[in-house]
């Protein structure tokens, strides 16, 4: 199956998830997640404003700057075809790109945080990821020196062709276990 076919296939699937289930599932990883940050004193955190389908971030990112936490938000130039992170500073302040995705005010950016949450829709446990098809996070995660982590639901395991481009996460975290894909490789 092609990188697109699997992406439609996931969106499908993700987006037609039953409610209750995925609230709970989402609870669970936003808890994981949150622990495994205080855990591992990450005191920075690039994490994406999340769309529909995905796991809902704006609880996450609240709870992190009550924590004390530096949050960053990627915002993608598309003519450029590259990605930044700018400082989270209020949900009044995002608003949304031309394509629709949540982005926080266009500011200075920063991309050298202690840890990115990587999205994307379908995942191997070494970490490999099908993403939504720019590129984007492959370009910025190529020179990004800090840890990289998935939260994804289970269902979101699969097949995954790996490219010479692809960068893989560091650590996946699904409600049902914690995957240290870097190990695995």
């Amino acid at each position: 199956m092609s990188k697109k076919e699997s992406r439609k296939q996931m969106i499908e699937r993700l987006s037609n998830l039953d409610e209750e289930y995925k609230q709970q599932q989402e609870n669970v990883l936003k808890s994981e997640l949150l622990d495994y940050i205080k855990g591992n004193d990450f005191k920075s955190v690039g994490i994406v404003l999340s769309m529909p389908h995905e796991m809902d971030t704006d609880k996450i990112i609240l709870s992190l700057l009550d924590d004390g936490i530096e949050v960053y938000n990627p915002v993608c130039d598309y003519e450029e075809k590259v990605m930044h992170f700018y400082p989270f500073t209020t949900m009044d302040e995002v608003k949304k790109d031309e394509k629709g995705i949540r982005i926080p005010p266009v500011t200075t950016p920063y991309n050298d945080f202690d840890l990115v949450v990587v999205p994307g829709l379908v995942f191997d446990e070494e970490g490999y990821r099908i993403g939504y098809g720019g590129g984007y996070y492959d370009k910025f995660l190529k020179d990004f020196q800090g840890h990289k982590v998935s939260v994804i639901f289970e269902e979101q395991f699969g097949e995954v062709e790996k490219e010479s481009h692809d960068i893989p996460v560091d650590f996946i975290i699904t409600p049902e276990r914690k995957l240290n894909a870097k190990a695995g490789r």
